[in-house]
């Protein structure tokens, strides 16, 4: 093989390499204009949301929510059997029986006691730090 042989493949090497490059340069400027068309799209619907939308009214909407689930979770349950005197009855596990010293008699029942007073369960607690983490999250989210 010859000089000119071994130029000729160089060159087409090389130009088929540039080209290419070429090629790839030209689909991330293609791909640039794209983000940026969807970019403008994205804040014009942002501004149209801002502008139908009062974020005053968004806000009490969501103090409104997170009261009322307060309210009808928390502080109704709490506060009927003082003052209406209803009963409370709560599910709980009763152990009977005895243990000896190779026998058993123990057995775990499940019943239905009832309760003077207000009662905070397990369940009460968890919701008021959903809503509380759910009320805080989004304001925090928001705060710039």
């Amino acid at each position: 093989m010859g000089f000119e042989v071994l130029n000729l493949l160089g060159s087409s090497l090389l130009g088929g390499i540039m080209q290419i490059f070429g090629a790839k340069a030209n689909a991330q400027q293609e791909q640039m204009k794209m983000m940026m068309q969807q970019n403008k799209f994205v804040e014009k619907s942002r501004d149209k949301v801002r502008q139908m939308g009062d974020a005053n009214f968004f806000a009490m909407t969501r103090r409104i929510i997170a009261l009322s689930c307060i309210f009808a979770i928390i502080i109704v349950p709490m506060i009927a059997p003082l003052i209406f005197n209803v009963p409370i009855y709560i599910q709980t596990e009763v152990t009977t029986g005895s243990d000896w010293f190779l026998f058993s008699t123990e057995s775990t029942n499940m019943v239905w006691k009832e309760i003077n007073g207000m009662p905070f369960l397990e369940m009460h607690k968890n919701v008021v730090i959903s809503i509380i983490g759910l009320y805080m999250g989004s304001s925090i989210a928001k705060a710039k």
